[in-house]
């Protein structure tokens, strides 16, 4: 869980945000040396603190796949759920940490997953699969998306429905890409094409009730972080 709509309200009411200190100690000297203003700086700790969980993220996953010899499967999954992420938004865990902790825990899984499940579609089934699911994911997007933070909610009518308009074509987007490669790629692409297939699932998933039930159960056994 990479990406969501907004930066600085991402994780609202944690203050390990505010008090991040290696986010918080550069953007005091970016506020020296660039002249910034008390906003300015609040935006860059937060900017950096984004930056900084995303560089984690990525290293913890592609290591935790790689040890698994899922590398490429899992950042198909990665990729494909963060781009549509970008647009819809979804439930996350009440800080960056924990985010962390939870990506790096399940990008490798989906990878796996894909990595062992493929020999079992041949490319009719996958097809089938890719459509099931892309129709899956598109009305779940277009009822739902965007979910945006509690803490700086989408209040506009237009902006909102700008997020489903641009969450609904991500999906088509995936699903084109995704048949595109089927048919004219060679058989070695269908781990990657079902392991975007979970990725894109995985993010609608989290656009729902009981996507965010999950996410809050998670978020309570990471209570210790």
């Amino acid at each position: 869980m990479i990406s969501t709509i907004g930066i600085a309200n991402k994780y609202p009411g944690d203050a390990s945000v505010v008090r991040f200190s290696p986010s918080r100690e550069l953007a005091g000297y970016l506020r020296k040396t660039l002249a910034l203003t008390e906003e300015q700086e609040e935006i860059a700790a937060y900017s950096l603190l984004i930056l900084f969980q995303t560089v984690v993220s990525m290293l913890g996953i592609s290591l935790v796949a790689w040890l698994a010899g899922c590398l490429p499967a899992a950042l198909a999954a990665l990729f494909t759920s963060a781009f549509l992420r970008s647009f819809s938004g979804g439930a996350h865990c009440t800080s960056p940490a924990r985010c962390t902790i939870l990506s790096i825990l399940t990008v490798p899984l989906f990878g796996t997953l894909a990595t062992n499940l493929t020999p079992f579609f041949p490319r009719p089934l996958l097809a089938l699969v890719i459509l099931a699911g892309g129709a899956l994911a598109f009305a779940v997007a277009w009822r739902l998306a965007p979910v945006d933070s509690p803490a700086k909610p989408i209040t506009s009518p237009r902006e909102r429905q700008r997020f489903r308009w641009l969450s609904s074509a991500a999906v088509l987007g995936i699903v084109t890409l995704q048949l595109a490669l089927l048919v004219l790629s060679s058989p070695n692409m269908a781990i990657l094409i079902l392991a975007a297939e979970i990725g894109m699932l995985w993010q609608v998933f989290s656009l729902t009730r009981i996507g965010h039930r999950f996410v809050a159960r998670i978020d309570k056994i990471f209570n210790f972080i």
